[in-house]
């Protein structure tokens, strides 16, 4: 005869909902599918590599949209920008930003460098020219990431030879010791993940690698 098996005394209901709520990031439109972290690579073990690692800071949509908010503040008390400059891939984000909080023309500028050519010190090269209609006006050129300086300092010159009146940089991020931007939001050497680091997933995205962006370049 068949015989009936007890339940553990112990068994809990597996179907108890979490108390904890998933946050949703409404600034990420919903069309957008973003690609996963790669994952590090494992360490082997009996080696203590602490000594090595980086720190990190991520900052969500949320960080960045405040990050943004007090620059745009800091930067209404002492300049006055007619136009701003967003240095691609990561400037045309905050750049784009403060244009918006000024309340002033943006226009976006690729600035980049080749990856196999950096060991020769090779300086950054600008895609295309600078908008005529700087000519005149005030001019804030922005990037997320100011460290050397090449690239703010690049586009700057460009700014001024096609007749720009006034320019200053900005950065959200600057590196210590390195390039000081006219304004900044945080000072930092942590290497800053962005909320547009997380890429979308392209079909036919090329990976070669031969251009690399200023920003990832820390330019």
């Amino acid at each position: 005869m068949a015989t009936k098996r007890a339940a553990p005394r112990n068994a809990k209901p597996s179907n108890v909902p979490s108390k904890r709520k998933v946050e949703k990031l409404v600034s990420i439109p919903d069309d957008v599918v973003l690609a996963p972290q790669v994952e590090a690579p494992r360490q082997q073990a009996g080696r203590d590599l602490s000594r090595q690692r980086s720190a990190v800071r991520e900052l969500s949509w949320a960080d960045f949209d405040r990050a943004v908010q007090g620059l745009a503040r800091a930067i209404r008390k002492a300049y006055a920008p007619q136009a701003i400059v967003g240095v691609a891939h990561g400037g045309v984000f905050v750049g784009g930003a403060l244009a918006s909080a000024l309340d002033c023309e943006f226009f976006p500028v690729r600035i980049s460098r080749r990856s196999r050519d950096r060991q020769g010190g090779a300086k950054p090269q600008m895609f295309g020219e600078m908008p005529r209609e700087l000519k005149g006006l005030r001019v804030l050129i922005v990037d997320d990431v100011a460290s050397s300086g090449d690239t703010l300092e690049l586009a700057s010159t460009r700014a001024r030879e096609v007749g720009a009146k006034d320019v200053k940089t900005a950065a959200l991020v600057s590196r210590p010791e390195g390039y000081v931007p006219s304004f900044c939001s945080l000072k930092s050497s942590e290497v800053v993940v962005f909320p547009w680091d997380y890429e979308p997933a392209l079909a036919g995205a090329s990976s070669t690698g031969d251009d690399v962006d200023p920003d990832k370049a820390g330019a």
